[in-house]
């Protein structure tokens, strides 16, 4: 995509820029290849297939710029908040993985990798324990997409629990699928992953999810449509529900084009929206640059103090719930644009939509207010914390 005005301003700085667990049962060394995407004619496959032509999810994407493959991980900015990802030989300062890539959460004491081992790829975790990274442990639970299911591209939400990969095996109905899964506390292991769908998946490889919750956008990588070696990274806005095309409203080739992302245009319900959300993104590369630059964040501890980096609280305690404070904060400026858009909506709407339109105007701005008072709790306890830890 050619790319102008603002846009030469995104895609530069873009450049510039979990628990107990089993372990997995041993792969065979020849390992069995993965069903090819359209090669074979298989009911079950092309029931997939057409389930998820049908559930097209609605998404305005804003952007998309490519780069080549061996590029893909130095050309994200991954806000801070999100934490962020890097490769495997990099971050662990070592040659053997080449192609695995790994996520550390935003302290920087836990992460989530892929590796090759025993003729295949799978996820494993590991935690900060004083100055050193724990043994490899085996995700539980994901090995339920197949013995012969590589997995790769992991990123977990700031949750800790809700984590995304790329899945190439009978689950998927390209080279590489993106799925998600939640991790279960009771039963100590992953749900069993769903495939996101269409328009994130497609019979080409579909490779890295990523979500910046706080400011409210997405991003993810595929190589359909692309030269070898070369693949597309899309941004996109986060929706607060998910909603589907309406197949009834669409011809099947209106719905072709929307599941490939045949023109990120044919997203946008008007080129306003699409110029705000963009002129929104630009504001936030341009935000992480300075702060990568200047500082990580600004928290004021009291009159006498004040925080730029994680680093910088003493109390472990605090650290964590600033965390929290964080990712809390990005749920109501993600809930407050949603707010904004439906009073925009508001005044054009149909008589039906209008009602639904205040229905969920009140709900969301009692919502607003509830998380409002929440964050003002919890910067009060992370002072109360921290100062009680200096001795103040």
């Amino acid at each position: 995509m050619i790319m102008k005005g603002k846009n030469i301003v995104l895609a530069a700085l873009l450049i510039l820029l979990p628990s107990t667990m089993d372990a997995q049962k041993k792969r065979s060394t020849a390992k069995t290849k993965s069903k090819p995407k359209v090669s074979v004619v298989d009911t079950e496959y092309e029931e997939r297939l057409e389930s998820m032509r049908n559930s097209i999810q609605k998404v305005v994407f804003i952007d998309s710029i490519v780069v080549k493959k061996s590029q893909l991980l130095s050309s994200l900015n991954i806000p801070d908040e999100a934490g962020s990802v890097e490769s495997y030989n990099n971050f662990f300062n070592t040659t053997d993985q080449p192609n695995a890539v790994v996520y550390i959460n935003q302290l920087k004491n836990k992460c989530v990798f892929s590796k090759f081992a025993d003729g295949g790829w799978d996820l494993y975790s590991s935690e900060m324990i004083g100055d050193k990274w724990s043994r490899d442990i085996p995700l539980k639970g994901l090995d339920v997409l197949g013995d012969d299911v590589d997995i790769n591209w992991p990123f977990m939400l700031a949750d800790g629990t809700t984590l995304y990969f790329a899945a190439k095996g009978e689950e998927s109905i390209g080279g590489f699928d993106i799925f998600m899964t939640r991790y279960d506390e009771t039963t100590k292991s992953f749900l069993k992953p769903e495939n996101i769908g269409m328009p994130f998946n497609s019979t080409a490889n579909d490779y890295l999810y990523i979500v910046d919750e706080y400011d409210g956008f997405g991003w993810f990588a595929t190589d359909r449509n692309q030269p070898e070696g070369m693949v597309c990274i899309y941004s996109f806005l986060l929706n607060d529900v998910r909603e589907n095309y309406i197949v009834d409203e669409y011809s099947p080739e209106q719905l072709r084009q929307l599941s490939e992302i045949h023109s990120i245009s044919q997203t946008w319900s008007s080129l306003n929206v699409r110029n705000n959300a963009l002129e929104r993104l630009t504001d936030v590369y341009k935000r992480k640059f300075t702060q990568k630059k200047k500082n990580d964040f600004t928290f004021v501890i009291n009159d006498e103090l004040t925080y730029t980096t994680l680093t910088d609280f003493r109390s472990p305690e605090a650290a964590e719930k600033y965390v929290s404070l964080n990712d809390l904060s990005g749920k109501k400026n993600k809930l407050d644009i949603s707010i904004d858009r439906a009073r925009n909506a508001y005044p054009t709407a149909r008589q039906p939509q209008r009602e639904q339109y205040k229905q969920q105007l009140l709900a969301a701005e009692k919502q607003s207010e509830k998380y409002e008072i929440e964050i003002a709790n919890l910067t009060k306890e992370i002072r109360r914390i921290e100062l009680a830890k200096l001795g103040k």
